[in-house]
């Protein structure tokens, strides 16, 4: 195959890992697996296009990849059907770039022929692919219910399930202690899978151990994730958190005995759920003090982006403008005043003064006019991925 063949194939690839359907969208995992599954997309497109070459798909299917993707899935409890369906929308993302392709670059009196091609081969793969991944993913389960992590996840899920019958056996197998202790929970994760999973653990014992946790509780959730918990018999104070990791990492809040043990855990989630939903990257450790009003306000982030276009409409553009004049009036909405707010971004009055005047013209009101409607919407902006249509 060529370069351009590729770099078409890559492309693809980043695409359908993005997508609702085929993507980490598709799996409710976000943003942080979406490299984890773009390199099983490449190495399916590419075999894919080197099959239509040879005119034929040739085995294996599953590469090493493949099977990190599938060990990726049992870790987090996604079944084998999820990932059937999975290969099954790929097959047909795939197969609608290819004969698109087709029809775009191949003469007219071959169209059929290609078709016809595209199509067998495709079928011919995809069958191929979904006799190796059955076995692969049944092994993989075995290996992991076999695995130290296995056993304490099952007692683990006990506790976040609300069973509290039995904290004791469960404190010992997970050799950690939850009655009579305060809590904090993180989540650790990655936004590419080239960390080791031993960079994960090392990040998670540094911020737990700075918080002053006497022991701690650390639970993979595929390859780029892992849950952690650490306690103490005296209060635990995230003030005392870095300011900075090479990872990302999502804070609850303090909690003590099973309860907030529980609810920590949740919170870390939940400040995972938001982070994700960032346009651009924020800090690298983030708490749910941070995101408390982001979690009240996206628990339907559709509706929450169509409330942010249809307050800001204009003020919504993309462009390095618009964003200037969305900084600008968000920044003076909290002080109301135009002199914190030029120092503040470092920038003279006057330009804050024009921006402002641009902004209110864009906005076809008055700034007195909804402050705390146009300062949500300007906050909710930043944490919408999608415009929706207010047709």
């Amino acid at each position: 195959m060529g370069a351009d063949a590729v770099d078409w194939a890559v492309r693809v690839a980043a695409e359908a890992a993005q997508s609702p359907v085929t993507g980490s969208k598709g799996l409710l995992a976000g943003r942080s697996l979406t490299s984890v599954q773009r390199l099983g997309f490449e190495f399916g497109f590419l075999s894919i296009l080197d099959s239509l070459y040879r005119g034929e798909p040739v085995p294996p299917f599953l590469n090493a990849d493949g099977n990190k993707y599938i060990a990726d899935l049992i870790q987090r409890r996604i079944p084998l059907t999820q990932l059937l369906a999975q290969i099954r929308q790929g097959h047909a993302y795939v197969a609608e770039r290819l004969m698109n392709a087709c029809r775009k670059l191949v003469p007219a009196d071959e169209h059929a022929e290609q078709l016809q091609r595209i199509s067998r081969v495709l079928f011919e793969y995809v069958d191929g692919l979904i006799a190796e991944v059955g076995p692969a993913f049944e092994a993989a389960e075995q290996d992991w219910g076999a695995s130290v992590y296995a056993a304490r996840a099952k007692a683990l899920e006990r506790v976040l399930d609300g069973d509290d019958s039995e904290l004791g056996e469960v404190s010992h197998r997970l050799a950690y202690d939850i009655a009579h202790r305060h809590h904090v929970g993180i989540a650790v994760y990655q936004e590419t899978s080239d960390e080791s999973d031993a960079r994960l653990v090392e990040a998670a014992h540094h911020v737990l151990s700075t918080l002053g946790a006497k022991q701690t509780l650390i639970v993979p959730r595929g390859l780029v994730t892992l849950w952690a918990w650490g306690n103490s018999t005296g209060p635990l104070d995230v003030r005392r958190l870095p300011q900075s990791s090479g990872l990302k990492i999502a804070v609850g809040r303090p909690g003590y005995g099973p309860a907030g043990f529980r609810r920590t855990h949740e919170q870390a989630l939940e400040v995972h759920r938001i982070t994700q939903l960032r346009r651009e990257p924020g800090d690298s450790i983030c708490s749910y003090d941070d995101v408390s009003l982001l979690s009240l306000l996206m628990k339907e982030p559709a509706k929450a982006a169509e409330f942010a276009a249809f307050e800001l409409g204009d003020l919504i553009k993309d462009d390095a403008k618009t964003a200037d004049l969305r900084l600008t009036l968000s920044t003076y909405l909290e002080n109301h005043s135009p002199n914190v707010t030029a120092a503040k971004l470092h920038i003279a009055r006057n330009t804050v003064t024009y921006r402002l005047r641009r902004a209110s013209e864009i906005l076809g009101r008055s700034l007195d006019e909804r402050p705390l409607e146009t300062w949500t919407a300007l906050l909710l902006h930043d944490y919408t991925l999608e415009r929706p249509s207010l047709d």
